[in-house]
This record gives structure tokens, sequence and C-alpha cells, in this order.
């Protein structure tokens, strides 16, 4: 069974709440159990230096004064209080205390004393302070005050045993209020996964709840829902392109049908038959070139196209453009001219700068009727600019932010020439960024048409 994202917050919860307790714990019992310790050695440190000065010596042995009494009710009610001398042995004593001799320390503080936890034969644990009774040069014996320590043990094992019932009681409560608050959190989660599983092909439009609070899931809705505008758009560009190839392939092969089967109706002559192949292989290249073109720009709009960058001399490349060109602007008596430095060398691949100048010229020579086309090469620091100028019928302004779509023609009786297919201008765009370079155009009706075309000098190469 999969452990859900809220079982695993509660989990990871309790656990790091588990363990702070029992850290807690063992601090609290520590603290607990030496702070007792502590005010008990402060009694019987207390008791030895008032018995200290209720001891006198008789017959060369310590013994307590008649008012030394009074500090037996400081000691408990199992405590006790003796005196030894400088061999150990019992001298004098109040309430129980054990005749049993005593093992002396080697080192004794001359001013404090030491304590210390001893059990003796009845049984008892004991908590026992023993000082020295000195003049000044010598130690003459010992005094040792003790007290009952079960009662600090009693206290210290009913705090284990209400911790032993807290921690596990504080956990559960914990773990069921952690549960329920996790549950609250992620119910936003929980939303977006329904939103998620409702979205399809058909409603791509539909978007996430945004919660209102500014947290981490209000970012992951926003960006999903960012994603989706951008899945949407790249959806509808796809549709719209398979939609216009599908248009444009059914010409092509609807011409091939069309004059295969008026040329099976009846016997003809070779020359006729001729004629039909040749139709038909005219509109074949045209499907030819459509194909190579869609398949050149799915490549590149999905960054496989491989680029060879390498020093390119873009004078010399535009040069052999125009003089290739030139018949075909002759044809429509078409003035194209050139104008550039002696040269601009830049790092590009010069095969796909090639495929971009050929068809921004193609393209001003094809849509212009009486005039000419000039093309300008302008050098920079960093950059080289490709300028075509035409003096055809030019753009109208709400044509320009859709020019470099796929497919998209500004007026349908402008194509009737089978060389134009409306991947001209998008396959120019994507292979410019993918140069790393940048183009626009501008017109207005009637007054030409401009592209400017920058490259970077260094080159570029896109990110893999």
């Amino acid at each position: 069974m999969a452990i859900t994202l809220r079982q695993r917050l509660v989990f990871i919860n309790a656990a790091v709440l588990l363990v702070a307790v029992l850290i807690l714990v063992g601090i609290v019992m520590q603290q607990l159990g030496q702070g007792l310790y502590r005010q008990l050695d402060a009694q019987l440190q207390n008791a030895v230096f008032q018995s200290q000065e209720q001891i006198a010596i008789v017959n060369g042995a310590p013994v307590l004064l008649p008012d030394a009494e009074e500090i037996r009710g400081q000691l408990g009610r199992d405590g006790w209080l003796r005196v030894l001398d400088a061999q150990g042995q019992i001298t004098d004593g109040l309430g129980h205390f054990p005749d049993e001799a005593i093992a002396l320390p080697a080192s004794m503080p001359h001013s404090t004393g030491i304590v210390e936890t001893q059990i003796f034969s009845d049984g008892r644990r004991m908590r026992v302070y023993t000082a020295p009774l000195q003049t000044e040069n010598s130690i003459f014996g010992y005094v040792q005050a003790a007290a009952d320590s079960h009662e600090i043990q009693e206290t210290i094992a009913r705090m284990r045993g209400s911790l032993a019932l807290g921690v596990p009681l504080t956990l559960l409560i914990v773990g069921l209020i952690n549960f329920f608050a996790a549950k609250q959190a992620l119910r936003p989660l929980s939303t977006m996964t329904d939103d998620v599983a409702a979205v399809t092909a058909e409603t791509m439009s539909h978007r996430l709840t945004v919660p209102a609070a500014k947290d981490e899931v209000h970012a992951l809705a926003t960006a999903f829902n960012a994603m989706l505008d951008r899945l949407t758009a790249a959806f509808q560009r796809q549709q719209r392109f398979t939609a216009d190839a599908s248009h444009e392939l059914r010409t092509p092969v609807t011409a091939i049908l069309g004059h295969a089967e008026l040329a099976l109706t009846k016997p003809r002559t070779p020359k006729a038959y001729q004629r039909t192949l040749t139709l038909i292989r005219g509109e074949a290249e045209r499907m030819q070139r459509l194909i190579g073109r869609m398949l050149v720009l799915a490549r590149l709009e999905t960054n496989r196209y491989p680029l060879t960058i390498t020093s390119t001399d873009v004078v010399q490349l535009c040069q052999s453009l125009i003089d290739t060109l030139q018949p075909r602007a002759q044809e429509k008596h078409l003035a194209l001219t050139f104008n550039a430095p002696q040269r601009a060398v830049i790092s590009t691949d010069a095969d796909a700068l090639t495929q971009i100048l050929l068809n921004l010229v193609e393209n001003a020579i094809s849509y212009t009727d009486d005039g000419g086309v000039s093309v300008q090469i302008e050098t920079a620091d960093a950059a080289i600019t490709v300028s075509v100028f035409d003096t055809g019928a030019g753009i109208a302004e709400e044509h320009l932010a859709h020019i470099f779509e796929a497919f998209y023609r500004i007026d349908e009786s402008r194509h009737k020439n089978d060389d134009h297919i409306g991947l001209g201008l998008a396959l120019t765009y994507e292979l410019t960024q993918l140069l790393g370079g940048h183009i626009e155009i501008s017109g207005k009706p009637g007054a030409g048409t401009t592209v400017r075309l920058s490259l970077p000098i260094e080159g570029h190469l896109p990110p893999k």
C-alpha cells in the first residue's frame, strides 16, 4: 500500500517531535536529579558545619556537646550524624547511625569535605557528607551527616512514570492534530490534482484554482497555469500547422490525381501524355519542397537542426546569391542592386545563413512588380546587419505580427506562384533564432517592404 504525502508528513513530524521530546525529557530528568541532590547536599553540608561548632575533645576523642541535638531535625526521619576520630572510629553521633567503620578517602579537602552515596549493611542507601575536624596543622577527626535519598529516587521514578504516560499521549494528540492540519494544508493540492485530471485536449482552456495564500502551493498553481498557457499556445499552433499542412498537401495531391484521372479517361497522343506527366511532375516537386520545408521547420522547433559554425564572409555569400537571382529579377524587369563593404566575416552556419538570405531576396523579387530590390550590408562592433529593400506592394500593419507564422498568407490571390508555399518566412525566423540573430520586417501598403537581419559576429550556439 502506497503511503500518501499526508501520511509521510505526519510520520516525519511525529518522528521529529519524538526525538525532541526524548531530548527534552533527558535534560529535564538530569536537571531534576542534579537539583534534588544539590539541595540535599546543601542541607547535609549545613548540618556538618553547624555540628563542627558543637564538638569537644574528651579523653582525646571528639564528642558532641548536648546542644548538638537540635541538628538532628535537619537530617530527616532516617538521617543521622556521627563523629569519628582520626583513625575512622566512631566516637559519638545522633540518630540511628550505623556503627560499622568506613573507609576514609585518601585525600580530604581541608576546608569543605566530600559528598557521596553509600549503601550500608542494613540495605539503606544514604547520601553522606564527610568533612574533616582539624586544627591549624592536623586533622583530629571527621564528622559525617547522612540523609536517606530514597525520597529523591521516588520523586525521579514518579516523574519518569508521568513522562512515560505523557509522552505517548502527547505524541498521539500532536499526531492527530498534524493529520488534520496536513489534510487542511494539502487540500489545495488535492483540488489541483482534480483540476489537472480534468485537463484534456478538448479542455486546454481550463486552469487550476490558485489559492489566495502566497505560499508554495500558490507558486505551483501559478507555474502550472503558465505551463498550460504555453502548452495551449503550442497546441493551437500545432493544430493550425497540421490543418494548413493538410490543406497545402491536399492541393498538389488533388492536382496529381486530377491530371492522372483525366489522362486515363481515354487514349491520348504521346505529346498529351508528356504534357500531363510534366504537370504531375511539377505538382510532385511542389509537394516535395513542402514536405522538405516542413521537416526542416520541425527540426528547428525541436532544436534538432545541426549547425556547423565556421568563419563566413557574408559579403561574398550575398554576392553569390545576387548573381544567382539576377536572371529572375531581369525576367521581371527589376533592378537588383547590392551595396556592401569589401568583407564582413562572422562565425556562423553558412548553409543556414544562405537559406535565410535566399528566402528574403526571393520573396522581395516575387512580390515586387515594378522598381527594384536592394540588398545592403552594414557592420558594427558586435554584429552585422543585412537589409533587403523592395518597392513592392508593402505589408499592412495588422499582418506584421503574423508574418513569420507558418502558412500565414496576406492575400491568397498573391500566391499563384507554386514556388511559394507559406513556409519561407517561418523557416527564416526559426533559422535566425537558431543563429542567435534578430529579424524584423517593416512596411506600408504601396510603400514597399524592408527586412533587417542582424547577426552576431562571434556566432551563437543554442543551449542543448
